[in-house]
């Protein structure tokens, strides 16, 4: 039997063995992975480092295009030439580009709305974080070495400034731009420049700035400001005009030139911004942020309402008005400006700009009438001479208020208190109270059409006296008005006449209808008080007056000089009424068309006894006047009824009795041809030798009158008293006919007794009575 040969041993694994090689497949797995995450995070961390080097140059166009579509306006980095654009994430965002245009709405006739040379923006992604809590957009840094505006608004209220889909014109005016809620650390522009087109303020204007602006930047040194010089003009080919205090300016402070790029041809402007400003950046030059004062110095050139405006300014930090925050801080504001022909400095604050506009400060204006700065700011005004006031202003929303310390119109001294309202739906509206020392009519006469200068008189139309210069009734149905008038003192501008002193009133301007109500002048010791009213709500203005007339002492309001020691010429009470209307656009067309009844007494009284005789052509007792000296003659009684039809005057009667006389007036005047045709006739109650009893003529015109004695045979120099009686006797029965209408004063009831009294005796002193 054979035997099996014995199986061969097998060998056992080291110890450990297989479980190493069991462990190295996970390690060399790890190790790959780390490998390849670490060659991913090196090649972008190599990635950004490079882009982060080069700029991003590859996410320009995306930028472009995110841009365009976040403000629905395109949005552009492309220059001119080749561009320079970088882009910085690494510490915050940072762009800086050699172009930025971004684009008006469609809409737009202007071009592009923002056009920027050397931009830099910078951002911090914490601000950003801030966004999605309802914060307003802060920006590190926005920097531009130039930068272009054009800014419109039409006629349907629509803004350029205004990005994304807008809202319904009728809610537009009231809603903050979509820009609002914006701060910025700092915020700088070397040369800018902006052109304006608002349809709706009717504004046209060329505007060039420098600005530097940063919440951790000191205020502005104010003596920089003061030697801040700010120039707008031509050219040298064109003549210059300086806005500001180009004169008190430093001449060694370096300028900086804002150059639009919309500019006309031939202008110029320049800011000259004191000691410390450098002009590298006109020249393409970095500058330091300690070149630029903090705030803004600006000009601004062009059209407001159809007329010229120029004006510079400067400010302090006007970050605030970019603010969100309605309670942001004000912001000062120092402003050199005109209008048309009038000159115009504010100092003060303002703030919230884009919505409430409040400002506060101090103004002083001056022009050659008020009437043309009321026209820009939509306040009907009077026209008046050349004027200057100063005072403080204050303006919240649509409500503005003034303290007029003082204004010197003409002659006349002035000040009050005013505001005005002009809401957006609603009509705007003028309330205060006018003051002042003393008011010459005169200085009002160019609002109701008076000539103010000689050539102005002589060129009037066919040498007529009365102003025919037509009213400027629209301006009474633009606005309302009420203000109450206190004037210590009134002059009439005749040396012959007693001022008023004082003249209190009330002007109210409602729907187109001018009522002066509550007119109580007082003149020597007597009162004219009533109402005058002019209706401007059609093309053909109504004209209504209503005054009353009560003891007048008529020896201080007629100012007729004597030698010392002389009595005036006449003395004694006056009162009465006026009651006329009338129609028409001018003050002529008004006294034209007038109706109506003017009554006037005198009681109480004396004249001069020369003026009596002089007037009756008593040449006898006129010359004995002249020997003797002339003495008081006391007067029973005057009237005065005037009927007034179609602007036609005519006494109905016009009679003075006196002790030694009975003067009556007949005929008429005529208030629409200016023509007179009176007939004033003495009769004596004594004796006299010379006495010639021939009527005078007033005839004429009222720029030229002639008087003279009717050409007629002269009377007998001898009258049987009986011719005198019945002369005298037919007057004497109408007076009593004379009232004064509904509701007489007392004074005018016991006047009115008097004369009729007076009469009655001269009636009883007929010969044979």
């Amino acid at each position: 039997m054979s035997a099996t040969p014995p199986t061969p041993p097998t060998s056992s694994p080291a110890p450990g063995a297989a479980a190493g090689t069991n462990a190295s497949g996970p390690h060399h797995r790890r190790h790959h992975w780390a490998t390849g995450v670490a060659v991913v995070v090196g090649l972008l961390v190599g990635g950004v480092a490079i882009c982060e080097w080069m700029g991003w140059p590859f996410l320009r166009r995306p930028l472009e295009n995110l841009l365009s579509q976040k403000l629905e306006r395109s949005v552009s980095f492309d220059g001119s030439g080749e561009t320079r654009w970088t882009l910085r994430f690494i510490g915050g965002i940072r762009l800086r580009t050699d172009s930025l245009q971004i684009s008006g709405p469609s809409w737009s006739t202007m071009g592009p709305m923002l056009v920027a040379q050397d931009a830099r923006l910078a951002l911090r992604y914490s601000d950003l974080l801030d966004l999605r809590h309802g914060q307003p957009l802060r920006v590190k840094a926005l920097e531009a070495g130039d930068l272009a505006l054009r800014i419109e608004r039409d006629v349907e209220g629509r803004a350029s400034w205004q990005f994304g889909r807008q809202p319904d014109s009728a809610t537009q005016v009231r809603e903050r731009p979509r820009f609002d809620g914006v701060r910025f650390d700092l915020l700088e522009v070397r040369q800018g420049s902006a052109s304006v087109d608002d349809k709706i303020q009717r504004l046209s204007l060329l505007a060039k700035f420098a600005l530097r602006e940063s919440w951790d930047l000191p205020p502005p040194d104010q003596a920089l400001l003061d030697r801040a010089d700010i120039q707008f003009g031509r050219d040298s080919d064109g003549a210059s005009a300086p806005s500001g205090r180009t004169a008190a300016a430093s001449s060694a402070a370096p300028r900086v030139p804002l150059v639009a790029a919309s500019a006309p041809a031939g202008f110029t402007g320049s800011a000259r911004l004191g000691s410390g400003a450098a002009s590298g950046a006109a020249q393409g030059q970095g500058q330091g942020q300690g070149d630029l004062p903090r705030g803004m110095v600006a000009t601004a050139e062009g059209h407001f309402r159809d007329m010229p405006i120029k004006a510079s300014l400067r400010t302090g930090s006007a970050l605030p008005w970019l603010s969100s925050d309605p309670n942001a801080p004000a912001v000062p504001v120092t402003l050199r400006g005109g209008i048309g022909n009038a000159r115009l400095s504010f100092d003060g604050e303002v703030r919230d700009l884009l919505v409430s506009q409040g400002l506060t400060g101090r103004y002083e204006i001056a022009g050659p009438s008020l009437a043309a700065v009321g026209e820009p700011l939509g306040v009907t005004l009077p026209t008046t001479p050349p004027f200057a006031m100063k005072g403080t202003l204050k303006r919240d929303g649509s409500r503005w208020a003034t303290v007029v310390q003082s204004a010197t119109i003409g002659k006349s001294k002035l000040h009050g208190h005013f505001e005005f309202d002009k809401p957006p739906t609603e009509k705007a509206k003028l309330t205060g109270e006018l003051l002042g020392r003393e008011l010459w009519l005169a200085d009002l006469g160019p609002s109701i059409g008076v000539p103010t200068d000689r050539k102005e008189r002589v060129s009037t139309k066919a040498n007529r006296v009365l102003p025919d210069k037509q009213f400027d009734l629209p301006s009474l149905r633009a606005m309302d008005a009420d203000v109450a008038v206190n004037l210590d003192r009134f002059e009439s501008g005749t040396a012959l006449l007693q001022a008023a002193q004082p003249l209190r009133g009330r002007i109210v301007l409602q729907d187109g209808v001018l009522d002066i109500r509550d007119i109580d002048a007082r003149v020597a010791r007597g009162q004219f008080a009533g109402r005058i009213k002019l209706d401007g709500r059609q093309p053909t203005a109504l004209w209504e007056v209503r005054l009353r007339v009560t003891g007048v002492h008529l020896e201080q309001w007629l100012q007729a000089k004597r030698d010392a020691g002389k009595p005036p010429y006449v003395t004694g009470l006056m009162g009465g009424r006026i009651s006329l209307d009338g129609r028409g656009r001018s003050t002529a067309d008004l006294l034209a068309t007038a109706d109506g009844r003017m009554v006037l007494y005198w009681t109480q009284g004396t004249v001069s006894h020369l003026i009596v005789e002089a007037a009756g052509l008593d040449v006898a007792q006129a010359l004995g006047v002249l020997i003797r000296g002339d003495k008081d003659l006391p007067v029973q009684c005057g009237i005065a009824d005037l009927k007034v039809k179609d602007g036609r005057v005519t006494p109905q009667p016009m009679v003075v009795d006196t002790r030694d006389s009975l003067v009556r007036v007949d005929g008429d005047i005529s208030l629409a041809t200016e023509r007179m045709a009176l007939r004033a006739k003495v009769e004596p109650k004594d004796f006299s030798p010379l006495t010639l009893r021939t009527p005078i003529k007033v005839e004429g015109t009222l720029s030229d009158p002639d008087i003279g004695v009717e050409k007629a045979p002269l009377l007998r120099k001898v009258v049987p008293a009986a011719v005198l009686g019945v002369a005298v006797a037919p007057l004497a029965a109408l007076i009593p006919l004379v009232d004064l209408g509904e509701d007489p004063d007392d004074q005018s009831k016991v006047a009115l007794s008097e004369c009729n009294a007076a009469f009655a005796g001269a009636a009883k002193r007929r010969p044979g009575s």
